[in-house]
């Protein structure tokens, strides 16, 4: 009962989770950190095979994962390189699992057990698990 009181106590009323969820929330920010762990590091490379991906949009996406401390802007001789940052790096885990959650709830027949077991081991080399 300690613990209770303390969880649903006012010093626990900011929910941690909410707030680290809400740090990767935008639509685009999946992509964009799979193409970091994939070594892209320039604007031009994250919307490669991405029609629907605008300039707005990036541009706003790649602020909030800055201000969010996943990611950091470098700027060398007017290019301009994006890296994870030890905060960013640490969610592979965390997206390992959501990919791990999404494809063992999928929709009967949308992948194949051998499509099932290439992609997690492809998740598996690209998240440096």
């Amino acid at each position: 009962m300690v613990l209770e009181d303390k969880l649903y106590g006012n010093q626990f009323e900011r929910n941690i989770v909410g707030s680290a969820i809400k740090s990767i929330s935008n639509k685009w920010t999946f992509y964009i950190l799979k193409d970091l762990f994939l070594g892209k590091k320039h604007f031009k490379q994250f919307q490669e095979n991405r029609p629907n991906l605008d300039n707005k949009s990036l541009t706003r996406c790649l602020k909030s994962m800055e201000k969010n401390n996943l990611i950091k802007k470098k700027i060398n001789n007017n290019e301009t390189e994006y890296f994870l940052t030890s905060k960013g790096m640490k969610l592979n885990k965390v997206l390992y699992e959501l990919i791990i959650f999404a494809l063992d709830t999928h929709e009967e027949d949308y992948y194949s057990d051998e499509e099932i077991t290439f992609i997690k081991e492809t998740y598996i080399d690209i998240l440096n698990l």
